[in-house]
């Protein structure tokens, strides 16, 4: 479970780093007001505000009316791609996406070299076919399995749920030509970002993917978004030269990381964790071999994060006895969470605000237990109203939690999710963000959502004893 690795194989430390870069200077955005930057679009592609899609649905992506995303509704008649007019060499592209259930999509580099999209949600080991993935090339001339060749799988695969919106980032270089217009040096794709985590590092590609828009090789070319195989969404397109001064890899300090992964069962972890501008000192992160991880605060009874990928790089926990942080770094896709207390009470549940901490001496550790499959129950107390909180992973959609109070105060309540926006899809199912996560609850349990001054937050009431509040969160 504990591994060292060279660098080179080291997934994670640039995305904590750069990989959600999002106000980087130098980058122009299409505007996607209308669809004048693309040249003769396809009556399958449509302008809209946003879009929805149903997890458990088959192709289900729907617009909402407004502009700023771009929305590819597939039939029968209509089925084009949608290829930009201005045309690029050497670039560093940014851009988000959202798949419906088991579609397929993808992003062309110069009309020829594809980055694909996929509902890959959930797939341990990718391909090249997976999101992230160079798609293969092509030749018919060849037999059988040998007409497809070339393709390189993501290192690894960090793709969310449907549904969900997702972020790649693009460093691409264009093929060299010498006077003569023969080709000298391939195109390569320098890195791509997957939900901020690297997934292709210094691929290159002797010719164009399978179904380009040109079979032939150039210096320049469009950007082309394929829309004949499912529907997707995709919005905020930007773009700059990719030129040394954005394409130096940062230096690293340790070229040998402890990467811990775990193989064939979950693995705890203590250790302190950094965690915005604070420093949790009482944090147990949990990895599991089909990628679902997360962070909790044993002094607050918080779920701090989760994430999906590899699990931790613990070089500043363990090399040279933990000096001096003494703490992990996930490693994968990781999505915030909070780290205000689980519980609290509250008088007027319309106006009390939620705590955003809670003192140390009013919280008693007990510790905690695991079973069978390794899943902890954390047990606590505040003030004292006792706690236990169970965090599964049944599988790799995500986690299952469950909460349960022995003797609730009055007015107590759990906040299940606190974020800008939180929108109800369908019965018990909830949108959490600007579409980062979902959540699915029972409403038998009668969740509901309040607003709390620039946020919105997810409750549900813990009025009964023993009553187990357990919902899942899905990304």
């Amino acid at each position: 479970m504990i591994k060292r690795r060279m660098y080179l194989l080291f997934l994670g430390v640039l995305s904590i780093c750069i990989g959600y870069a999002q106000n980087q200077p130098g980058f122009t955005t299409i505007s996607l007001n209308n669809l004048d930057a693309f040249s003769n679009p396809g009556g399958n592609w449509s302008v809209a505000s946003d879009a929805v899609a149903d997890i458990d649905k088959e192709g289900d992506l729907k617009p909402v009316p407004g502009t700023g995303v771009l929305v590819n509704t597939v039939s029968k008649k209509n089925r084009a791609h949608l290829v930009t007019k201005e045309s690029f060499g050497d670039v560093e592209l940014e851009l988000d996406f959202m798949m419906a259930k088991n579609t397929n999509s993808g992003i062309y580099l110069q009309g020829r070299y594809e980055v694909q999209l996929f509902d890959s949600w959930t797939v341990l080991h990718p391909t090249y076919s997976d999101c992230g993935g160079i798609y293969q090339r092509w030749d018919d001339k060849r037999t059988g399995a040998d007409k497809g060749f070339e393709g390189t799988a993501p290192l690894v695969n960090t793709a969310r749920a449907p549904g969900l919106w997702q972020h790649l980032k693009i460093k691409f270089r264009a093929p060299r030509f010498n006077e003569k217009g023969e080709k000298v040096t391939n195109a390569r794709f320098e890195a791509i970002y997957l939900n901020g985590v690297l997934v292709q590092q210094q691929t290159a590609l002797t010719g164009p993917t399978r179904s380009p828009l040109f079979e032939e090789e150039q210096a320049t070319g469009p950007l082309m978004i394929q829309g004949d195989h499912g529907n997707v969404a995709i919005r905020n397109i930007k773009y700059r030269s990719l030129t040394t001064a954005n394409n130096t890899p940062e230096k690293v300090k340790i070229v040998n990381p402890i990467i811990v992964q775990p193989e064939t069962r979950p693995y705890l972890l203590r250790s302190f964790l950094s965690y915005g501008k604070k420093m949790i000192t009482h944090a147990i992160s949990v990895g599991n071999p089909n990628g679902v991880n997360y962070s909790y605060d044993l002094k607050s009874g918080a779920l701090l994060q989760v994430w999906r990928g590899q699990f931790a790089d613990a070089t500043d926990l363990w090399h040279e006895r933990g000096e001096p942080y003494q703490r992990i770094v996930p490693l994968g896709s990781v999505i915030i969470l909070s780290d205000a207390p689980a519980v609290a009470s509250l008088p007027d549940a319309a106006n009390t605000a939620w705590p955003d901490t809670v003192s140390f001496d009013d919280v008693q550790n007990k510790g905690y237990t695991i079973d069978a499959g390794r899943a902890p129950s954390f047990r606590y107390s505040i003030n004292d109203v006792h706690i236990t909180d169970k965090i599964s992973v049944p599988n790799a959609s995500g986690i299952v939690r469950e909460l349960v109070v022995a003797n609730p105060s009055a007015n107590l309540y759990h906040r299940i999710a606190v974020a800008k926006k939180i929108e109800q899809s369908k019965k018990g199912f909830y949108a959490i963000g600007d579409k980062s996560y979902y959540i699915s609850i029972d409403e038998k349990l009668k969740p509901f959502i309040r607003q709390a001054g620039a946020n919105q937050e997810l409750l549900v009431p813990i009025d009964k004893a023993g009553i187990a509040v357990t919902y899942s969160l899905i990304w």
